[in-house]
Formats: structure tokens, sequence, C-alpha cells
């Protein structure tokens, strides 16, 4: 009978090389599943900040679009179904009593106001500026938002400056107002009537 060679090496590999194989799989799945989920990470955080920064984008454009067209500019301490003012403006936006950034429509089927969070920004800082009595005014402003990201500051010149009813709480010797630190602070914007 012939007795059977575990070591010629017919018969399969060893413990010894079953465990280094193991071991060094092992390791190369880790780095595998750690490079994959970095990378997701990674991906969704850009995403993330994308989305916020597009949000921050569309307030901005929001902004300076109803700026540059208003007559009448406001400041707002509430935001109330009975206020006139309100409720013919086109476009509020500001800081209520919680701290939080809101843009309000007026609903003329609930007489009342519809409130949208924008979640994205902390703040809102706004400066007018006329250096001479004939030269149109222009409004500086500076979204500041919630997270990590760079604020957005732009200016806007009043086009409607003859016709332009402006806040008197703007012109205070030039200085800004920081709508967050005056909360609940809202910045109300009418256009011009067409035809006008």
């Amino acid at each position: 009978m012939k007795k059977n060679n575990w070591n010629n090496g017919e018969m399969g590999f060893t413990l010894v090389e079953l465990l280094v194989a193991l071991l060094i799989s092992g390791i190369l799945m880790a780095t595998v599943i750690s490079v994959f989920l970095m990378a997701q990470k990674i991906y969704t955080r850009g995403g993330d900040i994308s989305y916020k920064q597009k949000s921050i984008t569309n307030i901005e454009t929001d902004l300076q679009n109803n700026l540059s067209t208003s007559v009448e500019v406001k400041l707002l301490n509430s935001i109330t179904s009975t206020d006139v003012i309100a409720k013919n403006a086109d476009y509020i936006i500001g800081i209520d009593d919680k701290g939080q950034c809101v843009e309000k429509i007026y609903n003329a089927s609930i007489n009342d106001f519809d409130t949208y969070p924008v979640d994205q920004i902390r703040d809102i800082v706004l400066n007018v500026t006329q250096t001479t009595t004939n030269e149109k005014k222009a409004m500086n402003y500076e979204l500041i938002p919630q997270n990590l990201m760079s604020n957005l500051s732009g200016g806007i010149i009043f086009n409607n400056s003859k016709n332009l009813q402006l806040d008197s709480r703007f012109i205070v010797n030039g200085n800004k107002i920081n709508l967050e630190i005056n909360k609940p602070l809202f910045l109300v914007l009418k256009k011009a009537e067409k035809g006008n």
C-alpha cells in the first residue's frame, strides 16, 4: 500500500497557505470598502453643498430681480394679513421671530401669507448708498449662509429712483441693516404697476 505524502503538493493547500491567502484577501477587501465608502461620502457631501449653494443663488436671483424693479422698499417688523403694504408686495424676505430666514407670499384664497423657510441662509445684511442727491440709490446686500459656504454679496442700482419710496430706516448715516440682529424684520418690495 502506498503512503500519502501531504508535503508533495498534490493534495492541495496547507493550512498556513490558506491563512495567509485569507489575510491578504481581507486586507484588500477592507481597503476597497474603505475607499468606496470615502468616495461615497465625498460625493454625498458635494451634492449637499451644491444643492445648498444653488438654493442660495436662487434666493439671490429673486432678490436682485425684485430690487431692480422696485418702487417701494419697506422694512416691517411683522407681516400680518391685515397689512396692506405686505398684501400688495411682490416679494418679501426676512428673518422671523425664531431667527429663521423666510420668504412670504400673500395667498388671497386663505387671506393670509404662505411662509417658505429658507434654511440655507442665516442672515441678510443690507446697505443703501447714494453719494449725491441726483445719483440713483444703490443697495448692497450680503447673504450669509448657515454652513461653511462663502457669503454671496452684491449690489443693485434702483432703476426707479425717481419714484422710489425707500423706508427711512435705510437712511441712517449709511449704516448697514442686519436683518438677523433686528429680528423679526422683513424686506418688503413692491414693483411698479404695469402701464406706469
